[in-house]
């Protein structure tokens, strides 16, 4: 007899695929009583301290028209964890019942058909822009901005080793500026720096020829 599938499985496909490739965050579209959503599927990183010890993914619902509503959990593989139930109930539209276990148990359930079974490559406006605009927040390697102007070679870290790119300016790179990336993505102490300012984005071209004067590869 097979094993049976647990509800949030596709989470933790999700988030083995987005370690794979070294980046921090995916998203997806999400109904509920006929209000959209964008939730964000965020990694853990190696320096955070979990909620749970079998918490998987963050995840954070975004109301699709309101950007500035949103709802921060985490999941593990069998259910969302609601840390206040009166602001999830709030959020999603939800009445007051006496059984309210039962409730959050139905909304996983209903959930769990929405997340895709493996990362999408092709994804709508608002979903790139959500994921963009998380990376922008996050990503400590460079300024906010979607404007490529160069290449960094990282620090020495204390234990004598070179610093890594982090997995949102991985990602970052990869959406904004994919042959750059294929071209120095093997090389995971370089970091890629952005800018708000379209005037100072820089071409590919220049980008590598600037790289290869300061590190003598002419």
């Amino acid at each position: 007899m097979s094993k049976q599938k647990a509800p949030l499985e596709n989470l933790k496909v999700i988030r083995d695929e987005l370690k794979e490739r070294n980046w921090a965050v995916d998203a997806f579209l999400f109904q509920y009583k006929k209000q959209e959503y964008v939730v964000l599927v965020k990694v853990y990183s190696d320096r955070e301290k979990k909620e749970s010890t079998y918490a998987i993914v963050k995840l954070e619902f975004i109301k699709k028209r309101h950007k500035n509503e949103n709802f921060c959990t985490y999941a593990d593989l069998y259910k969302i964890h609601i840390p206040d139930m009166k602001s999830f109930r709030e959020f999603f539209g939800i009445e007051y019942k006496e059984n309210l276990g039962d409730v959050i148990q139905q909304f996983t359930q209903y959930f769990s058909t929405f997340i895709p079974n493996q990362l999408m490559a092709n994804k709508e406006t608002s979903l790139k822009n959500s994921i963009t605009e998380y990376l922008n927040k996050t990503d400590s390697e460079s300024s906010t901005g979607i404007y490529c102007i160069g290449v960094k070679r990282n620090g020495i870290k204390k234990d004598g080793t070179s610093g890594k790119r982090s997995p949102e300016n991985n990602q970052k790179a990869a959406l904004l500026k994919p042959e750059l990336f294929n071209k120095l993505m093997d090389d995971t102490t370089i970091s890629f720096c952005f800018s708000e300012d379209p005037t100072r984005e820089n071409t590919d071209e220049d980008i590598l020829l600037r790289w290869a004067e300061r590190n003598n590869n002419l």
